[in-house]
Formats: C-alpha cells, sequence, structure tokens
C-alpha cells in the first residue's frame, strides 16, 4: 500500500472494518501498544464536549503557541482537507506524514481490524512521538469515556458543556451523557468544567476518582468588559483583561476563561499577558460563525443541534440586528430536526434547503416534507452550491445576510466557492 494517495488510504480504512464506529478501545490500544505510542513525555490537554470543542481547542492552541511552546493538535471532522485535523503549531502536517503514518499502523495491526477514526488517531500519536513537542491537545470525537484519543491519559481534561446530541449513541440522558464525557478524567488530575452547574455525575466521577474540579464562575470566572475585552479571575488572580478572540460569538469568551484557567492549572507551563492576548487574537476556526466579507455578506456556522442553534440565533442578534437573513441549509440525519426548526421559525426570510454531500446527511425530499416549511419562504436545490447561488439570486436588499448552517457538508462547499 506504500503507492496508497491519502484518498485511497481514507477510502480504504473506511470499508476495513465492520461500523464507521466502534466504542471498543481494546482493539486501539492494543494496536497503540504495538507502536509504542501510550506514553509521552509531553503535556496533555483532553477536550471533550458537546459544542465548544473546537474552539476551545483553537484558542488554547494560539495562546500556547503565541508563547513559544511547540504544540502537537489533533481536532475532527476536517472542513477541507483531512490533514486539518494534525497540526504542528496550528499548521496541518503535511500529506506524506499521514501516509507514512498509515503504512507503520497498516504493518503493525495484523489481525486487528480498525475504523477510519482510530486509523487518524493513531496516525496522530505516531506523527506527534516524532515531534520535539512540549504540548498535546486532543479533541474528542464524540462521547468521551470510549472515545479513541482517551487511551492517552490527559494532565488536564476540559469539559466544555453538555447538550443533547448524537442520542442514537449517547442516549437522550444528560446525566448520562456527562458520564461518557466524564470518562476523560483522570485521577489526582485538574479538570476544567466550562459550564455552570455540571451534572450530578460529573462531581460523582470527580469524587470517585479523587480529580480536581475548576468549574466556571466557582473556581473561575470572566465579565464581558467592553466590546473589545474581557476579565479573567480565579481563586489565585485577580481580575485579568484580556481582548477578545478571535473567533466571534458570545460563548467564545467562556471557551477562553475556560482555556486560560486550564493553562493556569498546570504548573509546566508559563504564559506571558502580552504573547496570551496575541493568541487570543489570532485565534481562527473555519465554520464557527465565520464572517465572509462577500456581497451580499455571508455568515458559515456549523450549528448543528439545539445549544448551538441557539448559540447561533444569539449572535445574528448581537452583532447584525434588524438585518433580514436568508438560511442556506442542510442536516444530518440523527439531529432532532423537528426540535431545531422550531427554533428558527420566522427567523430568516428566505429558506434555500439542500442535499449535502454525505451519507449521513438527510436528504432534502424527507427535509422538505416537514411541516415547518409550509409556512416558510422554501427553495429546494440538489446541492449545496446551488443553494447559495440561489439564495444570492434571491437577494433584493444589498444589507441582506445569507446564513449557511447545518453540519459540516454544508458548510464547506461554501468556503470551497468562496475561496
Amino acid at each position: 500500500m506504500k503507492n496508497f494517495t491519502l484518498d485511497e488510504w481514507i477510502e480504504w480504512q473506511c470499508k476495513l472494518h465492520s461500523t464507521n464506529m466502534d466504542f471498543n478501545l481494546s482493539r486501539i490500544k492494543k494496536v497503540a501498544a504495538r507502536l509504542n505510542v501510550l506514553q509521552t513525555k509531553s503535556t496533555v490537554f483532553t477536550v471533550a464536549g458537546t459544542n465548544g470543542k473546537g474552539s476551545t481547542v483553537t484558542i488554547l492552541e494560539s495562546i500556547l503557541v503565541e508563547n513559544e511552546y511547540n504544540v502537537g493538535s489533533y481536532t475532527s471532522p476536517h472542513l477541507i482537507e483531512f490533514n486539518e485535523r494534525i497540526k504542528i503549531n496550528k499548521i496541518p502536517v503535511k500529506t506524506k506524514e499521514i501516509c507514512d503514518a498509515f503504512e507503520i499502523i497498516e504493518d503493525a495491526r495484523g489481525e486487528i481490524s480498525l475504523t477510519y477514526f482510530e486509523f487518524s488517531t493513531l496516525a496522530a500519536f505516531i506523527i506527534f512521538n516524532k515531534k520535539n513537542l512540549d504540548v498535546i491537545i486532543l479533541e474528542v470525537g464524540l462521547g468521551g469515556r470510549l472515545d479513541a484519543v482517551n487511551i492517552i491519559d490527559p494532565d488536564i481534561s476540559i469539559i466544555t458543556n453538555i447538550g443533547l446530541d448524537h442520542t442514537a449513541i449517547l442516549g437522550d440522558d444528560p446525566e448520562k451523557i456527562a458520564y461518557e464525557k466524564s470518562g476523560i478524567m483522570r485521577r489526582n488530575k485538574h479538570v476544567i468544567v466550562g459550564y455552570n452547574n455540571p451534572h450530578k455525575s460529573i462531581r460523582k466521577k470527580s469524587e470517585d476518582i479523587g480529580s480536581y474540579l475548576n468549574i466556571i464562575n466557582e473556581e473561575y470566572s470572566y465579565k464581558v468588559k467592553s466590546s473589545k475585552s474581557w476579565l479573567f479571575s480565579n481563586s489565585k488572580k485577580s481580575e485579568i483583561e484580556y481582548e477578545n478572540p478571535g473567533i466571534i460569538g458570545n460563548i467564545q469568551i467562556n471557551n477562553a476563561a475556560t482555556a486560560i484557567q486550564a493553562i493556569d492549572c498546570c504548573e509546566k507551563i508559563v504564559i506571558d499577558y502580552e504573547k496570551t492576548n496575541t493568541g487570543l487574537r489570532k485565534s481562527f476556526i473555519l465554520g464557527r460563525f465565520q464572517v465572509l466579507n462577500t456581497s451580499p455578506l455571508t455568515i458559515l456556522d456549523m450549528a448543528h443541534n439545539e445549544q448551538s442553534i441557539q448559540n447561533l440565533l444569539d449572535n445574528l442578534k448581537k452583532y447584525y440586528p434588524q438585518k433580514d437573513f436568508h438560511a442556506v441549509f442542510g442536516i444530518l440525519k440523527d439531529k432532532n430536526v423537528d426540535k431545531i426548526l422550531t427554533m428558527l421559525k420566522r427567523k430568516f426570510k428566505s429558506w434555500h434547503i439542500s442535499n449535502s454531500d454525505n451519507e449521513r446527511a438527510l436528504n432534502v425530499n424527507e427535509l422538505k416534507k416537514n411541516n415547518f416549511f409550509i409556512s416558510e419562504n422554501t427553495n429546494v436545490y440538489d446541492n449545496i452550491e446551488d443553494a447559495y447561488n440561489g439564495a444570492k439570486s434571491k437577494i433584493e436588499n444589498k444589507n441582506d445576510i445569507i446564513v449557511v448552517f447545518g453540519s459540516s457538508y454544508t458548510v464547506a462547499p461554501v468556503i470551497n466557492m468562496t475561496g
């Protein structure tokens, strides 16, 4: 397989295992042991949560890189290229490094089959082991306790929030979901919780294993000072004024405070105030309330569950009051479409709904049958590109805004279109 391209590797991996997801860490642990990647001298941050994981990773990564630490990050999903998942100092690794890592995994796994995500995770660990990294940041793919990244013991665990998503896998009981997320905690290690009043299962897990909980508005907090700055404080530090993160949105200051508290709990890491502000300012992530200076203005947001949809609506109201919006929308089958659409009633001047290029997507012919669209100005398309162009053609007021959202598969084609 030495001549496989990256696309060929990924296509082959998707067919190798009997299912796309298999929450059983025994197989990946065995292969990881053969590869000798279960231990690392780097400081490890592992980030779980329903929403905000990617943004928190990005802010944490940006702060640490500006403070001159060598940082490896592993995130998912990617939007444009697979390489986005594995970065060294914010730069995606080269395709050859990934293919070489896949070859090493293939030689080592023997009779053990692995999922696509497990292959990707092991590839990240192999690449990180070859670099002289001070810090590794791992984003949980789904859940926490049985996610592939959890085979590596974190020094600091971060739980951004808990909401209902992936209910077919994680269930619809918030306490059970919180229990799965709490699986990234480790004995005698700090856990940063980025939301108020954490679930009982998180507190109980922490008590059972003896971890140190750092809960927002208990052990640390933030206050918005102005449109450009905010104040951070914890039990060790009185109020410190920081610049707003480069990622736009109300929730991003919450994520920034969580990232700074995580760093503050790590004795090996010391950060400079000015460099930290630079890191905050430079933080950027594709598809999270990303504003394109197109004509008309376009906002890209991967909002795909009730919690993230509410954040999107709050941001539209805050940053673009009194504007009219046009929706370009596609969503995956496993989402609570009825609840999401109920939240969006009469929020958009027109709707442009479409298929997206993924087998998990809800077919637009099914989506358009939803009673929600009877009373909305709805247009139906076969692909996202046509939906976006359709939205542009319907706009009569130059101040109107197009909002592209519903999944990463909805956002990605528009990023490709607009460069």
